[in-house]
């Protein structure tokens, strides 16, 4: 059986790609540089690779969006003296400054698309998204890592 859902997924994504790069028009910040620089901002320290994971995104899109926000200068890498290999990134000043414009623009798309729904729809939604990313996870594992 085919389900729409998942088409309307992907596009609730596009649109909100869409509207990030609206939103931040004015800035030098890409979609996927914004979607780091608000997981650094939120979790400072973080190594590369758990970023990695925690993003689901590939280690050479991670490794060339970090290049390009620390020569902007919204993160410095630093390399642990117990782990001189591992990579913790942290945000700057500059990326601070910024951040809350990033969660805003979050915050009003997750507001407006969710508009009309009630406290039980949010959590059924919920439910529901927290599934079909378990199952997307399980098969991604099954096929022999996170790493697209």
């Amino acid at each position: 059986m085919r389900s729409r859902a998942l088409g309307d997924i992907l596009c609730i994504g596009r649109c909100f790609k869409i509207y990030r790069a609206r939103s931040l028009a004015d800035t030098e910040l890409r979609p996927a540089q914004q979607m780091l620089l608000s997981h650094v901002c939120r979790r400072p320290g973080l190594a590369q690779e758990e970023l990695i994971s925690a993003l689901y995104l590939d280690k050479t899109t991670v490794a060339h969006q970090l290049m390009k926000l620390e020569e902007q200068g919204y993160i410095r890498r630093e390399a642990p003296a117990e782990d001189g290999r591992c990579r913790k990134v942290y945000p700057t000043q500059k990326a601070l400054d910024i951040y809350p414009r990033i969660r805003e623009a979050f915050e009003l798309f997750t507001e407006s698309i969710l508009a009309g729904f009630g406290e039980e729809d949010r959590a059924e939604l919920e439910k529901l998204t927290d599934r079909l990313r378990a199952n997307a996870l399980a098969l991604l594992s099954q096929e022999g890592g996170n790493e697209p």
